[in-house]
C-alpha cells in the first residue's frame, strides 16, 4: 500500500496540538504550475507536534517588531516620491487587508499609494460595496480590471472539473495584476499582505525575508490554467484566443529582473492579527460585515468579497479535510482570542456545512447543475479521508472531538 494520497499529502493524518490544522494543508504554489495530477506538499510540524504555521506564531513573539517597524521605514523611504506620483501599489478587492494596508501606509508612513483591484469571479453585495468605501471613504485611486467574462465562466469551470480549484483562475489574476500594473505604471514597490507563513503555506525558513517570492508570479516554462495547457484550452474552447488568456499568464523572469520589481510583505514588519486589522479597516476606510454567518463557519468579515469564496472553501473541505471554519478557528487559536476546545466546538457546529447560500450562483455561472457539480466534488474525495457508508459520506482520521 502506498503512503502517499492522491493529492501526493501523507495517508496518515495528523492533527496539531495547539491549533486544529492537519498536514493535509497543502502549501501555497504557482498556480500556472499545476495541473490534473499535480503533487501537493503539506503543512509541517516539529518534533513535539505543533504545526509550522503555530510555531512561527510563537516565533512572532520573540520579534522586535520596534526594530522591524525601523526597517518598514529604512524600506519605504527608498521608494517613496516627493513629487505626488504613486510611490508603491496595493492589490485589493477592497477587503479588510486591503484596506488596512493602504491607509496605515499613506496616513502613517506618508506613501501614495495606486491600489488595483482584480475582480472577484462573482463579486457580492457586501463585497461590491466595500470596494466602494475602500475608495470613496478611505480615500484611494483605484484601477479595476473586469476580465471577460465568457471566458472566466469556462475557465472556472474546467478548474472545477479538473482541479476542484473554480476559484484557481481569479488566484492566478491576482498573483500577477499588481506586478503588470506596477510595471505599466512604472512603480517598483508592491506590498502584500501577511506572509505565507502565517497559515503554514510556506517553509519557515522563508519567513528571514520580507520578500514575496518570485516563483509564485514568475513562470518560465510551460503554463496551465484549470489543469490543462494554454494550448489544450485554446483548442479545446475555439472562442478562446491567447490575447483572451493574458490576464491569467505569469510574468516571466526577465519582466521582472528589466523592472528592478520589489514586492514586500507588510505583515513581515508590523504584527499581523486579522481581528485587529477588521478593527482598523472598520475605523479609516468603513469596512462593512455581512449582513449574515459566512456558511460553513461562524465569522462574517473575512473572505466576503466573493461568491466562490463559499464553494473554494467546500472544495478545500472534500480534498484536503480542512473546511473554512477549521481555518478560521485555527487563525484565531493562535492569536489568543479563543482556546482549542472553544474551536472545536465551533468546528463541531459548522465545519463541512454545505454552502448552500451561493451555491446555485456559482454552478450556474460554470454552466453546472447540482447534480452534475456534485458528482464531480464526490469524485474528488481522498479514500483515506472519506468513506461512503448507507448513502452517507463519513469523514475519516478526524478527531473523536469532532466526530462525537
Amino acid at each position: 500500500m502506498t503512503n502517499a494520497t492522491k493529492f501526493g499529502l501523507p495517508k496518515k493524518v495528523i492533527h496539531c496540538k495547539k491549533c486544529l490544522m492537519t498536514n493535509q494543508k497543502p502549501f501555497s504554489i504557482n498556480e500556472t504550475k499545476n495541473k490534473s495530477g499535480s503533487k501537493k506538499s503539506g503543512l509541517l510540524f516539529n518534533e513535539d507536534g505543533y504545526c509550522y504555521a503555530c510555531v512561527y506564531n510563537e516565533h512572532k513573539n520573540k520579534i522586535d517588531w520596534d526594530l522591524r517597524e525601523n526597517k518598514l521605514r529604512e524600506m519605504l523611504s527608498k521608494f517613496r516620491k516627493d513629487d505626488g506620483s504613486y510611490d508603491c501599489i496595493i492589490s485589493g478587492s477592497g477587503g479588510k487587508d486591503s484596506q488596512f494596508q493602504a491607509h496605515i501606509l499613506k496616513d502613517k508612513y506618508g506613501m501614495n499609494p495606486l491600489t488595483v483591484t482584480y475582480s472577484p469571479i462573482l463579486y457580492t453585495n457586501v463585497g461590491f460595496k466595500n470596494l466602494q468605501n475602500w475608495i470613496k471613504i478611505g480615500g484611494f485611486d483605484n484601477y479595476l480590471f473586469s476580465p471577460n467574462g465568457k471566458v472566466l465562466s469556462t475557465l472556472a469551470r474546467e478548474s472545477f472539473i479538473n482541479l476542484l480549484h473554480p476559484i484557481q483562475p481569479f488566484k492566478l489574476g491576482i498573483k500577477t495584476f499588481a506586478a503588470k500594473m506596477a510595471i505599466k505604471m512604472d512603480i517598483q514597490l508592491i506590498i502584500y499582505g501577511e506572509p505565507y507563513a502565517e497559515y503554514g503555506s510556506a517553509d519557515y525558513e522563508q519567513t528571514d525575508s520580507p520578500t514575496y517570492n518570485e516563483d509564485w508570479f514568475v513562470n518560465d516554462q510551460e503554463i496551465y490554467i484549470g489543469g490543462l495547457s494554454t494550448s489544450e484550452i485554446i483548442k479545446k474552447h475555439n472562442f478562446i484566443n491567447e490575447v483572451d488568456l493574458k490576464c491569467y499568464m505569469p510574468l516571466k523572469s526577465q519582466e521582472v529582473k528589466n523592472h528592478n520589481l520589489n514586492v514586500e510583505f507588510l505583515g513581515w514588519y508590523l504584527r499581523w492579527d486579522p481581528q485587529e486589522i477588521y478593527y482598523y479597516a472598520v475605523k479609516n476606510c468603513g469596512y462593512e460585515v455581512d449582513d449574515q454567518r459566512t456558511d460553513g463557519t461562524y465569522g462574517r468579515y473575512t473572505g466576503i468579497d466573493d461568491k466562490f469564496e463559499w464553494l473554494h472553501f467546500y472544495c478545500q473541505y472534500i480534498k484536503f479535510g480542512i473546511g473554512r471554519c477549521r481555518f478560521d478557528v485555527s487563525q484565531e487559536i493562535r492569536n489568543g482570542h479563543i482556546t482549542r476546545e472553544e474551536g472545536i466546538l465551533l468546528c463541531k457546529k459548522y465545519e463541512g456545512n454545505i454552502p448552500d447560500r451561493y451555491l446555485e450562483d456559482c454552478f450556474k455561472y460554470m454552466k453546472l447543475t447540482n447534480s452534475e457539480a456534485f458528482k464531480i466534488i464526490d469524485n474528488f474525495r481522498p479514500d483515506h479521508l472519506w468513506h461512503l457508508k448507507n448513502n452517507s459520506w463519513e469523514r475519516l482520521q478526524e478527531l473523536d472531538q469532532l466526530n462525537q
